[in-house]
């Protein structure tokens, strides 16, 4: 019988792994400059987490841990193919547009206006581009997004892209923490089909090709 889109082996490529979260630490550098460059306020920030982890634990690690309060979902499509999730806390929130305004927002009177929403909107798409461009420079990699769209409910969000997703599928979450100010993020993403699976195969071709250039040469 013919396995679905949805459901496949669990992730075995540990160096594909390991090889991609080096580009994800690239990327976090790179993310790093261009906000800097965006607020003309210097950003330290750095990869403090990096896991595959089954997609039950994913939800059970929401329920437990409410930083992931709301966000920007956008579904992936081309060699990579799944749902994208950028998650962070209200406080993140409010503490990225009170920067943005120079201005101090009343944090327990939480509110985005729409004007907010689409800053964090390109906040976000600022933060995917990084992480293309970060894995299209080793890899020449195609993929196309839906633009983000605003998420009031990280975990109602994930609970229900579970109805489609198998609960034993691996899904990729990493952890970016920022310095002066101090905030977390965790970028997540749930692969659809074997696309991440042969992916990482590619990757891994790829850098041991790299690396046997110079024995051939």
């Amino acid at each position: 019988m013919r396995e679905g889109l949805f459901y496949s082996p669990l992730l075995i490529n540990e160096r594909g792994v390991n090889i991609l979260e080096k580009l994800y630490q690239a990327g976090v550098g790179s993310l790093s400059q261009k906000l800097s460059s965006l607020f003309s306020h210097p950003f330290e920030m750095e990869l403090t987490g990096f896991f595959f982890l089954p997609f039950s634990w994913l939800i059970q690690n929401l329920e437990h841990v409410p930083t992931a309060e709301m966000g920007f979902h956008s579904r992936v499509t081309g060699d990579l193919k799944g749902e994208l999730y950028l998650c962070f806390s209200r406080e993140t929130a409010m503490e990225l547009v009170s920067i943005e305004m120079k201005k101090q927002r009343i944090i327990r009177k939480f509110f985005l206006s729409k004007i907010d929403e689409s800053f964090l909107s390109e906040i976000t798409n600022i933060l995917i581009n990084t992480f293309w461009h970060s894995l299209h420079q080793e890899l020449p990699t195609r993929w196309w997004l839906t633009p983000p769209c605003p998420i009031h409910n990280v975990l109602k969000s994930i609970q229900l892209a579970s109805k489609i997703y198998s609960f034993d599928r691996r899904v990729l979450m990493a952890e970016i923490s920022a310095y002066n100010p101090e905030f977390k993020m965790e970028l997540i993403f749930i692969p659809a089909g074997e696309s991440l699976n042969l992916f990482l195969a590619r990757l891994e071709e790829h850098i041991s090709s790299t690396e046997r250039e110079p024995l051939s040469s």
